[in-house]
């Protein structure tokens, strides 16, 4: 992915096309940036909480730089469309929630309702681009507190990613990072065969 890029064009390269929450994540992302007055992480600078698997996590992957791989990208599965953003170097970080009414106007309703569907006639298609172009032009364009709220918060830093030994679970035999494992009558054991186990 270039990094050249301008942050939009970053994230739908990264998502793979243009929706409404990979714009409320385009939009958090950089108001984040300017609010907190950094740019894309490279070694864990940043750190983000995602409170949603949706399309917008992938705004923030693509711009702040925030990922699972190096550990500096935190999911809570809250199914809410919040997001805090914090900078180590700045010992600061911001909360932003997307506003209730802003998801469910009449044009984000009627497009979710034709992406539900199997099959598109041609109008429906073409509603559909109108729609997303209307939408991609008010997400946009509007004030930034028309569509979130935020705040500055305390902020407690995880550890930086540390790199840990594999062992050998002794069930399944598939690798498993040692600090993972749980000690059981087998020995050493992955999540999956405790809870296997357990079920």
């Amino acid at each position: 992915m270039c990094k050249d890029l301008p942050p939009l064009e970053r994230a739908v390269q990264f998502h793979g096309h243009v929706c409404p929450g990979l714009l409320m994540g385009v939009r958090v992302a950089e108001f984040a940036q300017k609010h907190l007055g950094v740019n894309q992480d490279i070694d864990e600078e940043l750190v983000a909480v995602v409170e949603t698997n949706s399309c917008g996590v992938d705004a923030i992957q693509s711009i702040l730089g925030c990922t699972f791989g190096k550990g500096n990208l935190i999911y809570k599965d809250y199914g809410k469309n919040v997001y805090t953003i914090a900078s180590r170097e700045k010992n600061r970080a911001v909360r932003i929630a997307q506003k209730y009414r802003d998801i469910n106007s009449p044009e984000s309703i009627r497009y979710r309702e034709l992406n539900s569907l199997s099959q598109l006639t041609d109008d429906q298609e073409a509603e559909r681009e109108d729609l997303l172009a209307l939408i991609f032009e008010n997400t946009m364009s509007a004030p930034f507190e028309e569509l979130f709220d935020w705040q500055d918060i305390d902020f407690v830093f995880p550890e930086k990613a540390q790199i840990r030994a594999t062992i050998r679970c002794a069930v399944c035999g598939e690798g498993v990072m040692d600090s993972k494992a749980t000690e059981s009558v087998e020995g050493l054991i992955c999540k999956a065969c405790l809870l296997a186990k357990e079920g």
